[in-house]
């Protein structure tokens, strides 16, 4: 079920990974007044602002989760701390809730853990690029693809590495974050799935060394391919073609098909992929 929006529609902010401090204040304000705008109401999560515990995150995700009026969670945070709260989460609530969570970066935990959990979708998007440099463009996609029943918001270019053709539900997100799954029963069945991978921070040292952990457990193996969205450190460093020469050595006995993307990460006109 993918997520229509309209007039009237409640939606919550949240935050379920490192503190966001009062001086965001401005910034969140504004986010809710093009909601609202679109004529959203808005709730905010006892938890949005200032440090709370893993389970005070937690319990205010499930009391929002539970909550049969809010028809979206969006996260608006990062970092590391997300984790923390996995398990606390009612999964079996989640899964029965008509409600979509939206997060990305250290919420690639979250949004992993409760398609594996409660198998239904999440959606890896950052909601606060609707107020960053290219707002105005990104509200448009928003709108059209949320309360007007479009794919703005999902449509992106991408080139091929490797292969011609790459279909199948997607897992994964942030490549250091999805890694802090492995070894939980958070950690999703790959088997089949398009893996995403993409990472804001990272020379071309420490990014090879978490492609290897993949490579290691299975992952390239099982999968039935790999969508690379920015790594934005690497590539201001111009370090992207190591990337991309590890990566084919690590799949050359397994060809898997491998795409590049420019649409996908942590850039402010970064789209939205369904987590699933």
């Amino acid at each position: 079920m993918t997520l229509q929006l309209k007039s009237g529609d409640t939606v919550a902010l949240i935050a379920c990974s490192d503190p966001i401090s009062q001086d965001r204040r401005v910034q969140i304000n504004e986010l809710i007044g093009h909601l609202q705008q679109w004529g959203l109401q808005v709730v905010e999560a006892s938890t949005l602002i200032d440090a709370h515990t893993a389970q005070e995150k937690a319990n205010e995700l499930n009391r929002l989760f539970a909550d049969s009026q809010i028809k979206a969670i969006f996260d608006i945070s990062g970092g590391d701390l997300a984790n923390g709260i996995l398990p606390y989460l009612n999964y079996a609530q989640i899964r029965t809730a008509q409600t979509t969570f939206f997060g990305m970066s250290d919420l690639t935990v979250v949004l992993n853990a409760i398609v594996q959990q409660s198998q239904i979708q999440t959606y890896h998007y950052q909601i606060m690029n609707i107020i960053k440099e290219h707002g105005a463009e990104q509200r448009q996609q928003f709108y059209r693809t949320f309360f007007e029943g479009g794919s703005d918001l999902y449509q992106f270019d991408f080139d091929f590495i490797q292969g011609e053709n790459l279909n199948g539900d997607v897992i994964g997100g942030n490549i250091r974050c999805f890694l802090k799954l492995v070894g939980t029963p958070y950690f999703p069945d790959v088997s089949g799935k398009v893996i995403l991978l993409e990472s804001w921070s990272g020379r071309a040292a420490r990014i090879i060394s978490m492609l290897d952990q993949l490579h290691q457990i299975g992952v390239f193996a099982t999968c039935s391919g790999i969508l690379l969205g920015t790594f934005t450190e690497i590539e201001q460093h111009h370090e992207w073609h190591q990337i991309q020469q590890y990566l084919l050595q690590l799949t050359a006995q397994h060809p898997i098909p491998i795409v590049k993307s420019k649409g996908i990460g942590h850039n402010s006109d970064s789209k939205c992929i369904i987590i699933s």
